[in-house]
């Protein structure tokens, strides 16, 4: 071969390399872009969920910024997300105040409204002390999450290892709500919550406050691939388990006659079924549902010999 033909060939070589190939579009742009649609979520936890951002839970681009969720029926509604409010989140977890992992969480600070909700147990985590029974609660919010304490002694116990303390803290809620669960079968595969033998445990965990147990670890992808339909689905067994033998006669809020306004008003709230007169009465119980709450455990435990 000549020079001519070796300098043909060489040149026809590289012009089939696969950069060559891939031109600015395939190339360089296309890594760039793989990088960015892949990259490490801004967020710790869900803006909508308020859970933990999981592995398999979605992920989607906004203005560059990878945001993550715990499940892939959140993208949705975040998507439905006017741009103030997604840009607003945006800013805060670039802050770092929104959620970045209980390790990384920042402390505590004064909130007379929580951003997700009431907090859900009636006792201080640390002391196991009756809120109220030192004065008014001290309240706190931890990455959108209320938290309440019977003195300010409390709060920087809990938060010397919020890791810690919120494990802790979920199990309560979660034990708090066992007695009140309505079936012995998974929700998401109608499979029984323990083995034959008794010897496996179920899978608890807390989605938005509210006790979920499955049979094993897979189920739990599976409800959050859509897990509005299983709490549907599960409130739905609340009403049929604990509307016959309901324990109060009257409305927590108004104090009148349960059916003297027409059919009782049925709402599902961290696993108990609460029964009001009508529906005016719903944003005071949402305002400030456990007294409520308490009300109805007193009342199941009298009727039930506790």
């Amino acid at each position: 071969m000549n020079y001519l033909s070796t300098l043909t060939v060489c040149a026809c070589c590289a012009l089939l390399t696969p950069t060559a190939l891939a031109g600015p579009e395939h190339g360089h742009g296309q890594q760039a872009h793989t990088e960015k649609a892949f990259a490490e979520p801004i967020n710790k936890v869900c803006p909508i969920g308020k859970e933990a951002v999981e592995d398999d839970g979605g992920r989607t681009v906004y203005k560059g910024n990878t945001i993550g969720f715990c499940c892939p029926g959140c993208i949705r509604k975040f998507n439905a997300w006017d741009e103030s409010q997604k840009d607003e989140f945006v800013a805060m977890s670039m802050m770092g105040e929104k959620a970045s992992g209980h390790a990384k969480m920042k402390k505590g600070k004064s909130s007379k409204v929580p951003n997700t909700g009431p907090y859900l147990l009636s006792t201080c985590p640390i002391s196991g002390q009756k809120l109220g029974s030192m004065g008014a609660p001290v309240v706190k919010e931890y990455d959108g999450r209320e938290v309440k304490f019977c003195c300010k002694m409390c709060v920087p116990k809990f938060e010397k290892d919020l890791d810690a303390s919120f494990a802790k803290l979920d199990q309560q809620i979660i034990e708090s709500q066992i007695p009140f669960y309505p079936t012995t079968q998974c929700i998401v595969s109608d499979q029984p919550l323990t083995g034959e033998d008794g010897m496996d445990e179920p899978v608890d965990f807390l989605y938005n406050g509210r006790l979920i147990r499955l049979c094993c670890k897979m189920c739990r992808s599976d409800f959050k691939k859509d897990p509005q339909t299983f709490i549907k689905e599960l409130d739905k067994a609340v009403i049929a388990q604990q509307s016959e033998d309901y324990p109060l006669e009257t409305c927590p809020i108004s104090g009148g006659k349960l059916g003297s306004m027409g059919k009782p008003v049925e709402v599902v709230y961290a696993g108990r079924l609460v029964k009001f007169c009508c529906k005016m009465c719903i944003p005071k119980f949402e305002k400030n549902p456990m007294p409520t709450i308490e009300k109805i455990d007193a009342a199941w435990m009298a009727k039930h010999d506790g």
